[in-house]
């Protein structure tokens, strides 16, 4: 953890450097559209440079990378195709959509990776709308929020990632409704997704990719993202503090690896200055008594391979929950390690029409039982949850999660998508809790400014919270229309 720092005081020394002016506005979590289609370009070989597994993406570090990789929007294919629908995308100083849905549930149900949405029992409606301007070279602000309404009076608003953000290229702050996502996995990775609502907080980041010159520069481009957020009063603790960081560097166009971590410190009753977050930070008083902070870190590497008949990104992540002295030595490192593994093929048989990810990923570690994420320490009071839900991976504790999933793109905007996925849950018991979705969505741009979107699925559970015998299923359908607009391209 002490290289963690080290790379954040280099990144942050480098940022003192004069940088060219910039619109800093974030492609926000409903562009899921560019996002997988950056996915599709950078396991390619198309972005080098491009970190790609620290999210959201700056605009501004997108339309870098294109400009720095020209070659990916020449040509006719499927992929040059991408990279021009991408830059157009991200060519606007200012978007604003607006989206009408509605959907039918055998259940209530909050999908994973939604931001806390949820998806009412019975016929439902739902409106959301999200905005992003850069008013300034070194201002930039982005708003989003749903509103649903269900059977049973089930209605509620939620406001999702809004936030201002100001600074240059390599060094910005930004305060508001914020979330993020470290690590290569795309079902979930193992320390912070968007999977549960957003959070109160300030960011410390470079929106753009920091070049490393000297006696670093076998580094290539790194990136820095440091942030500080409150939790719900509601709680065990009430206001517990949560702090986020992660490095991550890109060396050459095949290799890009990251260093994550979080602390749950603080809170109501407890200290909450920086001398709190920086004792939490050295790990050095995790196990001495009446100190019951939480501590997730761990590492990822991310390895690109742009053959031409079959490209192929493959990815694992590495993280312990809790930390310990490492083998007797008064070095703190993490405990109970959990993984995240995939495969993505961007382009199957070198049609970038086509493309397959498999991932696996796995918290089960047997005798420790439920540890990860709930911080029985604390009473789960530093639990690594915000309102209900796990801001890591959302399999949740004791478990594993193997997820197949394809695209068939129509159009460079336009894809269809079919994905299979199983959960096994282990805690609390006494029968293993599984899980099984089949998924099958459609999203596309039927003009320049309407966005058209619809899922089908199904789902299985038996032993539904691992009581033995049982077996809970659902099927789903939600459709939505969007209009958006766009200005100052």
């Amino acid at each position: 953890m002490h290289m963690t720092i080290k790379i954040l005081l280099l990144a942050l020394a480098i940022a003192s450097f004069a940088a060219p002016a910039f619109a800093a506005d974030l492609f926000l979590t409903g562009e899921r559209e560019v996002y997988l289609a950056l996915d599709k370009l950078n396991a390619m070989g198309r972005l080098d440079g491009f970190l790609s597994n620290t999210r959201p993406y700056s605009v501004d570090a997108v339309r870098s990378a294109l400009e720095k990789n020209p070659g990916a929007s020449s040509g006719s294919g499927l992929d040059s195709q991408l990279a021009r629908w991408v830059a157009y995308s991200a060519g606007t100083l200012g978007v604003a959509r607006g989206t009408f849905s509605a959907a039918a549930s055998e259940k209530r149900v909050i999908p994973d990776n939604g931001g806390g949405v949820p998806i009412p029992k019975g016929v439902s409606l739902g409106m959301s709308a999200l905005a992003r301007e850069s008013p300034s070279p070194y201002l930039s602000a982005h708003a989003s929020g749903a509103y649903w309404l269900g059977e049973g009076d089930d209605r509620s608003a939620l406001l999702g990632e809004t936030a201002l953000e100001a600074g240059m290229p390599y060094l910005s702050i930004q305060a508001g409704k914020i979330a993020t996502w470290y690590g290569p996995g795309r079902r979930g990775s193992l320390i912070f997704t968007n999977n549960a609502r957003t959070y109160p907080g300030v960011r410390l980041h470079n929106p753009v990719p920091i070049p490393v010159p000297g006696l670093f520069s076998f580094l290539g481009s790194v990136q820095y993202d440091l942030f500080f957020a409150i939790m719900e009063e509601d709680a065990p603790i009430p206001n517990s503090r949560l702090s986020g960081m992660r490095v991550a560097a890109r060396p050459n166009r095949y290799l890009e690896i990251g260093l994550s971590r979080a602390i749950h410190y603080g809170g109501d009753g407890q200290p909450n200055g920086l001398s709190a977050w920086w004792d939490a930070f050295k790990g050095t008083n995790d196990n001495q008594e009446g100190f019951s902070g939480n501590q997730l870190g761990g590492f990822d590497v991310a390895v690109t391979l742009p053959f031409k008949s079959l490209p192929v990104q493959l990815y694992l992540e590495m993280a312990g929950e809790d930390e310990a002295n490492v083998a007797g030595t008064p070095i703190p490192g993490p405990t109970k390690w959990a993984y995240v593994g995939g495969v993505f093929l961007p382009a199957l048989f070198g049609n970038p029409a086509y493309d397959l990810r498999l991932e696996c990923a796995d918290n089960h570690r047997g005798g420790d039982g439920g540890s990860w994420y709930t911080h029985g320490a604390s009473s789960g009071g530093y639990a690594h949850f915000y309102h209900g839900r796990v801001l890591g991976h959302p399999m949740s504790t004791d478990a594993r999660d193997f997820t197949l999933q394809g695209h068939y793109f129509l159009l460079p905007s336009s894809y269809i998508e079919l994905t299979l996925s199983r959960t096994e849950r282990f805690y609390p018991g006494p029968e293993r809790e599984r899980t099984d979705r089949a998924s099958a969505g459609m999203l596309g741009w039927l003009s320049e400014n309407v966005r058209a979107e619809g899922e089908l699925a199904w789902e299985k559970v038996e032993n539904p919270g691992g009581s033995p015998g049982g077996t809970d299923r659902d099927a789903s359908i939600r459709l939505a229309l969007s209009y958006q607009v766009g200005w100052g391209r």
